[in-house]
């Protein structure tokens, strides 16, 4: 069978696979990281787990306007978040599956909920530090290959792992409140009928 050869800059085999061997351990060009008329992932680093960063992404969520804040279930398997997410735009359906992985179709029910939502839709995730590689991998793909801005909140200092993974990413890191608070302004409170 020959040797695989990268479909780009990257060193992608495929969607799913990066090769990081010492070719590639360099931070490519950010041109190759960018895909064009989307900004990059952001990355809120909550260093100190400031109950203020929590309280102003909760207070943002607002599915109508388009900005919608999915506070993650913990579990054994990172992929309860599918579930979480499509809790946060209430789709309607049934939410816990009897197994903690979701599926490909499921992950694709997310993705076409998230395509049926409002033009822009902001998603935030709290407590991205909960979660694994592989699932943000998951998460900067989604908002690569959408009109999704996902918003990732991790609160603790960035590990290596993700460090590595963000490097072959094109992402922005907010590590202030104030940076935080504008980015997650508070939803319109709901007008008294």
């Amino acid at each position: 069978m020959g040797l695989l050869n990268p479909i780009n800059p990257l060193g992608e085999m495929g969607v799913d696979m990066l090769v990081c061997g010492t070719p590639c351990s360099r931070r490519p060009d950010p041109g190759a990281l960018r895909t064009e008329g989307r900004p990059p992932v952001t990355v809120i680093v909550d260093r100190d787990d400031d109950v203020r960063f929590t309280r102003t992404a909760l207070a943002a969520h607002a599915p109508a306007a388009g900005r919608v804040v999915v506070h993650l279930t913990v579990a054994a398997g990172d992929r309860l978040l599918w579930h979480d997410i499509l809790q946060a735009l209430d789709d309607g359906r049934r939410r816990r599956p009897r197994s903690s992985r979701a599926t490909r179709e499921e992950q694709e029910r997310v993705r076409t909920a998230l395509r049926r939502a409002v033009g822009s839709l902001q998603v935030t995730v709290r407590r991205a530090h909960r979660i694994g590689p592989a699932l943000w991998a998951d998460l900067i793909h989604l908002h690569r290959t959408t009109t999704v801005d996902v918003v990732l909140v991790h609160h603790a200092e960035l590990p290596d792992a993700l460090v590595h993974l963000l490097s072959h990413s094109d992402h922005h890191v907010i590590d202030t409140f104030a940076g935080a608070a504008a980015l997650h302004p508070p939803a319109a409170a709901p007008a008294d009928s």
